[in-house]
């Protein structure tokens, strides 16, 4: 854009931009193209950005520009000179990636069309990995130079927070909490589960969310070539009211227009980038503007600003070996991000509002923690749980054997005292379920397949109960699969069984299975119920306040109709919907995908 810089064109787009209802845009320094000769900033492009950012202010738009952009749309680009040095040590190029970072400052200094700063765009791609101390001090050589010149605006990475896929790339979210203004994750997740896959948004956001930074969803999206333009305008609906519902800062579509540049790199080898647009490479509108549209008609009816969004009271707790390698210790993380995901999506199905919290976070305001098919904690994390569990809180572990035959097992040093259990295992053996699997008592009933995985992962825990711990569930064989040991006013739940991992490796599962249930026992004994609860497990209600009165978001997640019973106070529709809800029990009928918001009717006395 800035070698071929057509003002009538770039102005036409922005208004274009405005009048779908957007109000921001990121923009890019490509870094040959600022930096052609390091370690001068070449005054043209510069100039341009600043057209640019006139150009936003002319037609009501605001820009988050980035600057270092040495990686786009599946290919690198270096500094001319860099040679294969790091942009993180190595002191000639930090020197260059200054200079950069001032003079996209110096453009942007007191413009009104200035939203916020990022560093970078997917910087592990172009720079690699390296420990989190590098990163950070990294990090704060950018943050520095941009408030030498402009020391007011937000702040963050444009890393899109990669190790929520597990590992540690050096951009850790604890670590860098001091340093950014806000957290920005990215995804392009697919599943074998349309209701898995269809969480994921809210997934990511809450996986940072714990911090208490604000967070934007800064690029989700989908290309043509991947996804109808229909279906990716209800993906689009999807997302939006996910982020908006849940507290989100704000959401970036990637992107705007579908390019006419098959010739150009990286598009002749990765073709499929060329239809990631809203709008046609002709400027002519796909389907997914209607939503957009509607969607800032909503964000401004109801007065974005005042929302408050549910703060959640449950965490699913992540196992430090997600991000960590500890010495011969060896763990599938994609497996573990699969659980974790499938955690999740039975929480958004039984109506509660969790978050993703690592191990070593604080757990005291979570009034329900959740272990899903877990083996490995630190050791002070399993003394952790016993203490929040005497204080009042409950939690739930279910076990899982490990994902490899070495140092298989269960990892939990004070597991008698933890749940009022004893284990039979035998060492080196897999104890094996029967396939299906069941879990029955107290009203609860589910069945899962086992034989998605190898015989560790597959594995249940034999044990034999002690006094005071009671057995509410058996499986088929009678054998305890559910216990509750009380400690105090708090209590413990143990699922001998891999529940969450069992769903989580079978493909469009989740539409069916009543696993749902489960959680929402789990709920209802740690007091922290929906409001207002779904009958249906793909549809979701989440209760928001408002200056203007509460307002409830009742979402389909499913991409078939269904139709549901609501309990509510009376409400009236805002969005999405030209029903009614009526004063007590009711039914919804919700097409695919279909979101429906609206404002309740307040109790009396």
């Amino acid at each position: 854009m800035w070698d071929r810089f057509d003002e009538a064109r770039v102005r036409a787009e922005l208004a274009q931009m405005r009048g779908i209802g957007l109000n921001t845009c990121r923009s890019f320094a490509f870094i040959p193209t600022f930096m052609p000769s390091p370690p001068q900033v070449a005054a043209e492009p510069v100039a341009r950005l600043r057209r640019f950012l006139d150009l936003c202010s002319e037609t009501g738009m605001s820009s988050i520009p980035s600057f270092l952009v040495g990686h786009m749309s599946g290919e690198n680009y270096d500094f001319p000179g860099q040679a294969g040095r790091s942009p993180y040590t190595d002191p000639e190029v930090l020197a260059w990636q200054e200079a950069l970072v001032r003079a996209v400052a110096q453009a942007g200094a007191n413009h009104p069309a200035v939203a916020a700063y990022l560093a970078s765009n997917e910087m592990p791609l172009w720079g690699g990995k390296a420990s989190p101390e590098t990163i950070v001090a990294w990090a704060q050589r950018l943050r520095s130079a941009l408030r030498s010149v402009d020391p007011h605006r937000p702040f963050s990475l444009g890393d899109g927070v990669m190790n929520l896929k597990g590992g540690q790339n050096g951009f850790d979210v604890p670590s860098l909490r001091p340093i950014v203004d806000f957290y920005g994750p990215h995804t392009y997740a697919a599943d074998s589960d349309p209701l898995r896959q269809a969480v994921n948004a809210e997934y990511c956001l809450r996986s940072v969310s714990y911090q208490g930074l604000p967070v934007i969803f800064e690029e989700f999206g989908c290309s043509s070539c991947q996804v109808s333009e229909e279906n990716q305008a209800l993906y689009y609906r999807e997302v939006l009211h996910s982020c908006l519902s849940s507290g989100a800062a704000g959401a970036l579509g990637w992107c705007f227009s579908d390019f006419d540049l098959a010739d150009d790199p990286p598009y002749t080898h990765h073709a499929f980038e060329l239809g990631f647009g809203i709008t046609r490479a002709d400027g002519s509108e796909k389907p997914v503007c209607g939503e957009l549209r509607s969607f800032a008609r909503l964000v401004e009816a109801i007065d974005y600003p005042s929302l408050r969004p549910p703060r959640p009271n449950v965490a699913i707790l992540v196992p430090s070996y997600f991000h960590t390698t500890y010495p011969f210790s060896w763990e599938d993380r994609d497996r573990m991000r699969r659980t974790l995901l499938q955690s999740y999506l039975l929480c958004v199905a039984a109506g509660l509002e969790a978050e993703l919290v690592p191990e070593e976070v604080d757990l005291a305001p979570y009034r329900l923690v959740l272990l899903p098919s877990t083996q490995k904690l630190l050791a002070s994390t399993w003394r952790a749980l016993l203490e929040h569990a005497r204080r009042g809180h409950t939690v739930y572990w279910s076990y899982f054997g490990g994902d490899y035959n070495f140092h298989q097992g269960m990892w939990c040093q004070n597991f008698t005292e933890l749940t009022g259990c004893r284990h039979t295992l035998r060492y080196g053996c897999a104890d094996q379920p029967s396939d299906p699997a069941v879990l029955r008592g107290n009203g609860l009933e589910l069945t899962a397949r086992t034989t998605a995985s190898g015989p560790f992962p597959r594995a249940f825990l034999p044990v034999e109960v002690l006094d005071g711990t009671r057995i509410l569930c058996s499986d088929d064989r009678g054998r305890p699969a559910l216990t509750r040991k009380a400690h105090g006013e708090g209590q413990v739940y143990l699922c001998t069984y891999p529940w969450e991992h069992y769903l989580a490796e079978q493909p469009d599962v989740n539409r069916e299975d009543p696993a749902h249930t489960l959680y929402r026992f789990l709920a209802e004994n740690a007091g922290v119920s929906s409001p207002y609860p779904s009958s249906h497990p793909s549809v979701q209600t989440r209760l928001v306040e408002s200056a203007g009165g509460p307002l409830l978001w009742v979402t389909n997640h499913d991409w078939r109709p269904v139709r549901t019973r609501l309990d509510t106070p009376g409400a009236k529709a805002l969005h999405g919907t030209d029903d009614v809800l009526p004063e007590g029990p009711g039914e919804l009928s919700l097409q695919a995908k279909q979101v429906a918001v609206f404002r309740l009717a307040r109790r009396g006395p």
